[in-house]
């Protein structure tokens, strides 16, 4: 891994402020989880209703209740969809508690199994469970941000693969963010992380999603660091202190 800069020069010049940058960040998360999950409950939706069509062609008990099963499956499927997505938008901001690095980031793959499965991007989280302590809110943008970051450089491939995988030590623990995708050079492993952008993407992303968790991984007294996979691709490393 290559580590960032610990000096932050742009904290004080940085025009729109860093904070406003966060902000619109986590606007720009919240919009894509919506239309992810505007496709998963359309798709519930589709079946319940498709079962209901047919338990009224055929109302025998053993249709009424394997059509049941589908209607209640489906409806609590889109139910958990829903919560999902408004358990982020409204996460509050909290002070740091205690939190399972593997169960966050197992939440967000979730989160993101629809762009994930449109991608055909195969998705594993391992490791440990990786318990710290930091603000919720701002470890699920942070994580947020890294596996969209990781979509978007799987985007246009044939399938490809994405791990999430979470380590402990005494003093840290670290989570392992890395996709076999084209990766970026150190230049630009560099780059990303400052303002402005290099360049915007021609995807419409706004482009700040590692810069915003550079600055809020900083903030929680933790590391974000950028080098090559395994397989070719993007890593990014998260350090967060016990």
């Amino acid at each position: 891994m290559i580590a960032t800069p610990r000096s932050r020069p742009w904290d004080e010049t940085l025009d729109p402020p860093l904070e406003w940058l966060e902000r619109a960040n986590r606007h720009a998360l919240v919009t894509r989880l919506v239309s992810s999950a505007v496709h998963d409950v359309s798709n519930a939706l589709q079946v319940v209703s498709g079962a209901a069509e047919m338990l009224a062609l055929d109302a025998g008990p053993e249709a009424v209740n394997r059509r049941s099963a589908a209607i209640v499956n489906q409806a609590m499927g889109a139910t958990a969809v829903l919560q999902q997505l408004t358990g982020f938008a409204r996460e509050p901001v909290r002070p740091a508690e205690p939190l399972s690095l593997r169960a966050l980031a197992e939440r967000v793959v979730a989160l993101r199994q629809y762009s994930l499965r449109k991608l055909r991007v195969a998705s594993q989280v391992a490791g440990d469970e990786g318990e710290c302590r930091a603000p919720v809110r701002q470890v699920l943008q942070v994580l947020l941000n890294l596996v969209v970051n990781a979509e978007q450089g799987l985007a246009g491939r044939s399938e490809g693969r994405l791990t999430l995988t979470v380590s402990s030590a005494a003093e840290h623990v670290d989570l392992v963010v890395a996709d076999d995708g084209p990766g970026l050079d150190e230049a630009m492993r560099r780059a990303v992380l400052l303002w402005p952008p290099p360049a915007v993407p021609e995807s419409g992303a706004l482009g700040i999603g590692l810069l915003v968790s550079h600055h809020l991984v900083e903030r929680m007294g933790g590391r974000l660091s950028l080098g090559p996979s395994a397989d070719g691709g993007l890593a990014v490393e998260l350090r967060l202190r016990r």
